[in-house]
């Protein structure tokens, strides 16, 4: 007769087992605890590290053994001592609280300061995309149904160079061997000064920002990314303490055509993916204020984080400031 499944208790393995089945290679888990670490997870006895949660709960167990039904102890409560007691209470391995901001300490920054774009680096698993993107003659390629495929391209005469800051125009096969000269930056209109980001000349008339000849060369981009929509990109996020991580779940993100900016309530973000098919474009009102100059973001093959790091350390209960809610009087 075959005794009824019950739980195994081990770390990492959560699976139901019987005693019939049981034995010194059936249970494969963790004997080590969880660690949480500058945004990092893995657990203790194995050397892993991963910053998505569910990548941490899918870290397979590093040591094979039989499986337990037995649950850990509850961990002992500490109790208060009489008020009178001179007697000293140690309280062990307790977390600490996340302090609440205080209100009074200071007003919340602007949400029109000036943006700054966050540095970024690129991950190995991104370039070694890239580099098999790089194979491939983007004037060559069509989309279809979101699918590169190999297909020639007719380019009209007089198309746009999509580049920002160029007023080429596509005049035949001649054009493609001429330099183009853009802006890799963003635009920025502030306190009736206006200037991109990568060169940052600044000037109050409109009509000379116009004419502000780019400062990067490069090739003529003739065709212009369709712009996918926001819900179609997953966005998740975490935090300790003192940082925020957002994840924006974009594959092959081209790092020239990344602009990544914030300011101490505000982060903008404008994401080139799929090998320059799709665009993604996102303003996070942020619930906190945020350090930039210690801020950054990494390119990763399949999505993108953005690591701000917390102007006060104490935990957020949001990610984005709410929006008011206004009320209708009778």
């Amino acid at each position: 007769m075959t005794s009824e499944p019950v739980l195994c208790y081990n770390k990492g393995c959560g699976k139901k087992f019987t005693f019939e089945e049981n034995s010194e290679t059936a249970c494969i888990h963790h004997p080590g605890g969880p660690i949480f670490h500058d945004a990092l997870k893995g657990w203790s006895c194995c050397k892993k590290r991963v910053s998505d949660f569910t990548e941490f709960l899918n870290i397979k167990g590093c040591t094979t053994g039989y499986h337990s039904n037995v649950k850990p102890p509850e961990p002992e409560k500490i109790e208060k001592p009489p008020a009178n007691s001179k007697e000293p209470m140690y309280q062990l391995d307790v977390k600490p609280q996340h302090r609440q901001p205080n209100p009074t300490l200071s007003e919340r920054p602007s949400d029109d300061e000036p943006l700054v774009e966050l540095p970024k680096t690129v991950g190995a698993s991104l370039k070694t995309q890239l580099d098999k993107l790089s194979l491939i003659d983007p004037e060559n390629t069509e989309v279809v149904n979101g699918m590169q495929g190999s297909t020639n391209k007719i380019i009209k005469v007089g198309t746009s160079c999509n580049n920002k800051g160029c007023k080429a125009t596509y005049d035949g096969e001649q054009s493609n061997e001429e330099p183009c000269i853009f802006h890799s930056g963003v635009p920025i209109f502030h306190e009736g000064m206006k200037y991109w980001t990568c060169c940052q000349r600044k000037t109050s008339d409109f009509e000379a920002f116009l004419n502000q000849e780019g400062c990067e060369t490069g090739h003529h981009n003739w065709h212009k990314p369709k712009v996918t929509e926001e819900k179609q990109v997953r966005v998740d996020w975490h935090q300790t303490t003192s940082t925020v991580c957002i994840s924006i779940f974009a594959k092959v993100a081209l790092p020239e055509k990344t602009v990544i900016q914030a300011n101490r309530v505000k982060c903008k973000v404008s994401i080139v993916y799929e090998g320059g098919t799709s665009v993604y474009e996102k303003t996070f009102i942020l619930r906190e204020a945020i350090d930039t100059d210690k801020s950054a973001v990494k390119l990763l093959g399949t999505k993108i984080e953005i690591d701000l790091k917390k102007a006060e350390a104490f935990s957020w209960p949001t990610l984005e400031l709410p929006d008011p809610v206004i009320t209708s009087s009778s």
